[in-house]
C-alpha cells in the first residue's frame, strides 16, 4: 500500500492511497491543479489514471472544500449514475455536491467497499459530523484520524485494528495559549469537540501500539499553534521502540506501508 499525502493540515487535507489496481482519494481538501502538482513531485500522476472513489471525513473547508472540483477533474458520475465514486456519510453538509453527482450514502459505523479496499468507519467527537476510516487491502490497514476531540473506548479499539495509524498532533497546549488566535478560537481547539493536543496524541499512540498497531505517522499539526519537533519528540516518549514519524503541515509525501519496521535506535525523519 502506498499513501500519496498531498497535503496536510489547515490549508488543506488529501490524500491518495494505492493498493494494487485500486486507488482512494480521502480528502478533498486541495485542488486540482495543486494535487496534480505534488503527485508529479513525489514521482507519481493523479491523471490520466484517476481515482476508482472519493471519500471525505466531515464537511469542513481544509477537508471538502474542493470536492466539486475534484469531482469534476476525476470525472465522477453525475447525479443519477448507478455507480457512484464519491462516497459520503449522511452528515457531511455539501448539498450542491450531493445534486450533482451521484453519492454512495452510508452512516457513520458502517463499511464500504472501493475496489480491493474495505473502508470501515466510526463516529468521532468534533464540531461537525465526522469519521475516523480503517482502509483495508489484503495485507495491511492504514487508520486515519484527523479533528478529534475526545477519544472513546470504541475508538482505541478500532484505531488498534490498523497496523498503520496517520493520527493527528495538532497543537502544543503552550504555544496555543499564546499564539495570535482569539479566546474563542483556541476554546474551540482545545475543547472536547476540537482536537488533540500533542499529550492527548501521545497518550492515544501509547495506548493503540501496545494492542496492536506498529507505527504512528503525525498529521495535522498546526502551522501556528505546534512544531513538528515538538510533537514527535512528545509523542516518541509514549511509543517505546514503535516507528513515528511526523509530515509537516502543507507538505507532500510519499508513506509506503508494509515495509520493513524500523529498529530501535534508527533515526527517525521529519518531512
Amino acid at each position: 500500500m502506498r499513501v500519496y499525502v498531498i497535503g496536510t493540515g489547515s490549508s488543506g487535507n488529501a490524500l491518495l492511497v494505492e493498493d494494487d489496481d485500486t486507488r482512494l482519494l480521502v480528502e478533498a481538501g486541495v485542488g486540482p491543479r495543486n494535487a496534480v502538482m505534488r503527485m508529479r513531485d513525489l514521482g507519481a500522476d493523479l491523471f490520466p489514471r484517476g481515482v476508482d472513489g472519493i471519500v471525505v471525513t466531515h464537511h469542513h473547508n481544509d477537508h471538502a472544500a474542493q470536492l466539486e472540483p475534484m469531482c469534476k477533474a476525476l470525472a465522477a458520475p453525475r447525479a443519477g449514475a448507478r455507480h457512484p465514486m464519491l462516497h459520503l456519510h449522511d452528515g457531511v453538509d455539501v448539498a450542491r455536491v450531493r445534486h450533482r453527482f451521484a453519492v454512495r450514502r452510508y452512516r457513520a459505523g458502517e463499511a464500504f467497499e472501493v475496489g480491493g479496499l474495505r473502508i470501515r468507519t466510526i463516529s468521532l467527537a468534533h464540531d461537525a459530523p465526522h469519521v475516523a476510516l480503517a482502509i483495508q487491502s489484503k495485507s495491511h490497514t492504514l487508520g486515519f484520524v484527523t479533528d478529534v476531540g475526545s477519544i472513546t473506548s470504541p475508538v482505541v479499539d478500532f484505531l488498534s485494528s490498523c497496523d498503520t495509524v496517520m493520527l493527528e498532533s495538532n497543537f502544543c497546549p503552550e504555544l496555543l495559549e499564546i499564539g495570535p488566535y482569539p479566546r474563542s478560537l483556541r476554546s474551540r481547539i482545545a475543547g472536547h469537540l476540537g482536537h488533540l493536543s500533542n499529550d492527548q496524541a501521545a497518550s492515544l499512540a501509547g495506548t493503540i501500539t501496545r494492542h496492536g498497531t506498529s507505527r504512528i505517522v503525525l498529521c495535522h499539526l498546526s502551522q501556528v499553534n505546534n512544531e513538528p519537533e515538538l510533537a514527535l519528540r512528545t509523542v516518541r516518549e509514549r511509543t517505546r521502540d514503535k516507528p513515528v514519524e511526523v509530515l509537516r503541515h502543507g507538505r507532500s509525501r510519499l508513506v509506503e506501508l508494509g515495509a520493513r519496521p524500523r529498529r530501535m535506535g534508527e533515526q527517525l525523519s521529519l518531512y
